[in-house]
Order: C-alpha cells, then structure tokens, then sequence
C-alpha cells in the first residue's frame, strides 16, 4: 500500500538528517524507491546511498509527509463511502 511506502521514505529521510553531522565514512545513508505492483500495491526498496544532501532531505520529508497524509484521507472517504452504501435502505 503507498501509505507503507510514505513511512519508509519519511524515515530513511529521518534517518538521514539524524546521521548529517556523522563522518562520512562511519554514516549509512540511505534512500528509497517504489514500484508499482501489478496487484496495485508499491513495492518498496530501501538502498545505501553515497552522501546526504540536508535540502533533499528536508524536501522528501515535506512530500512524503504530504503524501501520507492525502492517501489517509483517501481511506477516510473510501470508509464513509462504503458506510454510507451500506447504510441504504434496499
């Protein structure tokens, strides 16, 4: 489901800006990436990265937030719709 997806890039980017003061060398970065499954679902793949860049990051963290948060309220109106269908007199 992309809400998955939106949680592994929030924190990947998380992780990434919690490590930013840590030497190179010693600091896993890490990125995210997403395919779409012929099921409909994304597959996330998780992947080690070379540098962290802080304004990449805070842009990942603004959109996957974003993100998040528009397909939560997809599922809301997907349940009050389906509640309401359900709420007909037949």
């Amino acid at each position: 489901m992309g809400l998955r997806h939106q949680q592994h890039r929030l924190h990947a980017s998380a992780h990434n800006t919690a490590n930013a003061g840590v030497d190179q060398a010693e600091a896993v970065r890490l990125r995210t990436g997403g395919v779409q499954r012929e099921d409909g679902g994304v597959q996330t793949q998780t992947l080690q990265a070379a540098s962290t860049d802080a304004l990449r990051e805070a842009v990942v963290h603004i959109d996957s937030a974003q993100s998040f948060a528009a397909q939560a309220r997809v599922v809301h109106t997907q349940d009050d719709l389906l509640g309401t269908l359900l709420d007909l007199e037949v």
